[in-house]
């Protein structure tokens, strides 16, 4: 009997933004690197960026990695990279398939991001918390009867509440697979945003960009009241750095169009890009983009809470006011829709 074939080897080490695009910022395959935490810019290899091991395996069914995800992106990856090298030697507006599988690939750029990943955990582990907070010690009692095979004594549950609110102590993660999900569902919403938006493309001869580790920038729209957050549903824009010598604009909906170049709209992108960046960023050796761009200091979370999860305490659990307020809280009528948001 013939052996049985080997299986394909695992990819393990994942770009979360990738490689074909950051050679378009690169001269070969070196590349400057410069972090946000004050150390030393200097050229490195396309291949040892943004690089995170395991990122998009997942488990099956067996509890084994499976790094289908990784193939697929991979695969869209290379469809965009033959529709980007079109548009940098002259091509625009793009044909509809084009232009779709482009969109695609953007979406999947604005998912696909470790932000995207910090911002679901930290949600994930307030979220948490605060159903801990509120459920108090009759909770904790319900959750240790589920495994009991004995009374579950008082002393149990105050040393569980005691451990189980000690919130700076610990922190949850959802697990890649829950990541995974999120991520095609995000993706998907992101599409068709992206897809209803006019797209603008600013093509350059002299000046040069820069590209952040988290590629896809949105544009606040200042007349939003500041405690309102922006999303790829309200952004006034979409910017997204495809070349060093050229970016995609999306804005409302409206025909595609070719924006103008000059150095100060290379310095906004540039600036824009630089406050995107959660860790580091990157451009050609040969280029300054940086020139006159303030950097930001490394962005160590995506969300702000502010009510933390001790302001919800309730040792004795859920109170009858609280119960008797959520319960008067109005349900939507039938086929009701959340609002639209029409950006101009």
């Amino acid at each position: 009997m013939g052996k049985p074939p080997k299986k394909p080897k695992l990819k393990r080490r994942h770009h979360t933004v990738p490689r074909l695009l950051l050679r378009r910022f690169a001269d070969g395959e070196r590349i400057i690197r410069v972090p946000l935490n004050g150390g030393e810019r200097r050229a490195v290899g396309v291949a040892d960026v943004t690089v995170h091991r395991d990122f998009y395996s997942v488990l099956d069914e067996d509890g084994q990695l499976d790094d289908t995800v990784e193939d697929l992106l991979s695969e869209l990856e290379n469809k965009a990279a033959r529709i980007i090298r079109k548009v940098v030697e002259g091509l625009w507006p793009l044909p509809f398939e084009e232009r779709a599988t482009l969109a695609e690939y953007i979406a999947a750029q604005h998912v696909r991001i470790p932000a995207v990943r910090k911002a679901n955990n930290e949600v994930n582990d307030q979220i948490r918390k605060i159903y801990i907070a509120i459920g108090g010690k009759p909770e904790i009692r319900r959750h240790l009867e589920r495994s009991a095979t004995r009374p579950v004594t008082d002393e149990e549950v105050d040393a569980l509440w005691a451990e189980a609110t000690d919130f700076d102590s610990y922190y949850t993660e959802l697990s890649t697979n829950d990541h995974m999900l999120a991520m095609g569902q995000a993706m998907a919403l992101a599409y068709e945003a992206f897809m209803g938006r006019s797209w603008g493309l600013m093509r350059f001869e002299r000046q040069a960009l820069l590209i952040p580790d988290h590629p896809v920038t949105l544009m606040r729209n200042e007349a939003e009241p500041p405690w309102v957050g922006t999303g790829i549903a309200n952004a006034l824009g979409v910017l997204v750095p495809i070349d060093r010598r050229a970016a995609i604009i999306m804005a409302g909906p409206g025909p595609d169009v070719f924006y103008p170049a000059s150095t100060k709209a290379a310095k906004e992108l540039n600036q824009r890009f630089a406050l995107n960046a959660r860790k580091e960023l990157f451009h050609h050796p040969d280029d300054n983009p940086l020139n006159g761009v303030k950097l930001p200091p490394v962005r160590e979370s995506e969300i702000k809470v502010s009510q933390p999860p001790e302001n919800f305490l309730q040792p004795n659990g859920t109170s009858s006011v609280f119960k008797r307020v959520m319960s008067d809280v109005p349900v939507p009528p039938p086929g009701a829709k959340p609002p639209k948001f029409n950006v101009q």
